[in-house]
């Protein structure tokens, strides 16, 4: 259990070397055998080094990550046990090894293939999550970056193409988050976005660039005024010598909106309602535009000749294109009310007052939390915090869960948003949400290194920038 709260180091790596490899990985795909699909791919490069060299985290922060990111199991009363399964499921699955790395346990490695898979996929996003977070947080300081499902947010906007993994053709082309970067500094707030495709392992490296080759097609489907957002990929590899992270960095067009907090708080306040978008193979002037982006060379100009050429390659190739989500210019706005109205509406679910967050909800998602045979309005949607406690001397709002140990002993969990950020979000006040959050944000690490070093024997906790926590303790 106190390892379970130990912060140790993360060995992340991001150089040119890395991404000239991944390039050739992705060119080599494209052919007679391979498709074309690859021809519409972000071309990928290194981030500076002091945006990621000493990173350290906590299996607890992984765990905290990836239960406040994959429990949009909404459409259920049982979702809030879905989240309380997040944070417990791989509790005995990381450690901080003898060179004081973050590692795979034994008993995490010891497990068959299938088990593997899904193992390595749930904790890539709980790393991935981990390590964008800290970057862009480095890269923009005084930002809180918060994730939000990418198909929960598309499809608020899409009316096909999004949702249903059936449409696997479509939906292994969608990258798996948005990172909403969000700031109120003074009279003044402002809103970025970046992509995040997160990838996990128990291969090697091979197989991890692999798997970045891939991600640098995801997070090119996915388009803003006829622009590609910012990304980040991230590939872990789970060793019990010692988890890698390869992360590399797809450029773009990254802010979203800017103006003043009374204007933000009003425009998240209320739901932009749904668009009717539809999302399509590119057309042959994106097409071109994306492979002038890909040779490093300015807009596209050719003579007749060689445009009849390059269309009959296209015309021959778009069929296996990916499928491309464009926002259109005007939408921007549109865009970063959804995203911040989700990222809002994730914190307060993980506190686990689904009233305040169902204001933030947009009318597509509030249909999806509906059983088939629900009343407009079940019981269940409604149910509220249920729990204060203190983590360290903070005091938390929150949910608490207890589950039977061996002797007597039971292991709780409880999980929460600190009080005076549930608060000011609970009354939609976001932009004093995001001004607390920047005067707590240096109390958290030694809230999290001292319940390490000095706490109860048998606790683990994890505090973020966004005010959620997490702690684990047996009593």
């Amino acid at each position: 259990m106190r390892e379970l709260g130990t912060p140790s180091k993360l060995v992340v790596s991001s150089t040119p070397e890395l991404a000239e490899e991944v390039e050739k990985e992705a060119r080599e795909r494209v052919g007679p055998k391979r498709g074309a699909s690859y021809l519409y791919r972000k071309p990928v490069y290194a981030i500076p080094s002091e945006l990621f060299t000493g990173i350290e985290s906590s299996p607890a922060e992984v765990l905290r990550e990836l239960g406040l990111a994959t429990t949009f199991v909404t459409a259920s009363p049982f979702a809030d046990i879905a989240r309380h399964w997040a944070h417990v499921r791989y509790c005995a699955t990381l450690r901080s090894n003898r060179k004081k790395v973050l590692a795979l346990t034994q008993a995490g490695s010891d497990i068959v293939h299938h088990h593997k898979v899904a193992q390595s996929e749930q904790l890539g996003i709980g790393l991935a999550l981990v390590v964008a977070k800290r970057v862009l947080e480095r890269k923009y300081p005084g930002w809180l970056f918060s994730s939000v499902d990418v198909d929960v947010a598309l499809n608020a906007g899409f009316i096909e193409g999004v949702g249903l993994v059936r449409q696997k053709n479509k939906a292994t082309m969608r990258p798996d988050y948005f990172l909403v970067g969000r700031r109120a500094e003074g009279g003044n707030s402002g809103c970025k976005v970046y992509v995040l495709e997160c990838k996990g392992t128990h291969g090697n490296a091979y197989h991890s660039k692999q798997q970045l080759a891939t991600a640098s097609l995801q997070v090119g489907s996915i388009e803003v005024g006829a622009r590609t957002l910012p990304s980040l990929i991230v590939a872990s590899r789970l060793s019990t010598k010692g988890v890698s992270v390869d992360v590399l960095d797809p450029p773009g067009d990254d802010d979203l909106w800017d103006g003043e907090s009374e204007e933000f708080d009003a425009l998240i306040s209320e739901d932009p309602g749904p668009q009717q978008w539809t999302s399509g193979k590119p057309t042959f002037e994106q097409f071109f535009a994306r492979q002038r982006e890909l040779l490093g060379v300015g807009e596209f100009q050719s003579n007749e000749a060689d445009l009849e050429v390059a269309r009959t390659e296209y015309e021959a190739s778009v069929g296996e294109l990916p499928v491309l989500f464009q926002v259109p210019e005007d939408g921007k706005k549109w865009l970063f009310r959804i995203l911040a109205r989700n990222a809002t509406h994730s914190v307060l679910r993980f506190a686990g007052d689904n009233t305040a967050a169902s204001q933030f909800a947009s009318t597509r998602t509030a249909d999806y939390q509906r059983l088939p045979l629900d009343d407009l309005a079940p019981d269940w949607q409604t149910f509220t915090v249920s729990s204060e406690s203190n983590i360290d001397s903070h005091r938390f709002v929150g949910v608490e869960y207890s589950m039977p140990l061996p002797n007597g002993a039971s292991l709780e969990i409880f999980r929460g948003v600190e009080k005076g950020m549930y608060e000011r979000l609970r009354e939609g006040r976001v932009s004093a949400y995001l001004r607390r959050a920047r005067q707590l944000r240096g109390s958290w690490a030694p809230v999290v290194t001292g319940a390490a070093a000095n706490g109860p024997q048998h606790q683990a906790v994890s505090v973020g920038s966004d005010g959620t926590g997490l702690r684990i303790r047996v009593v």
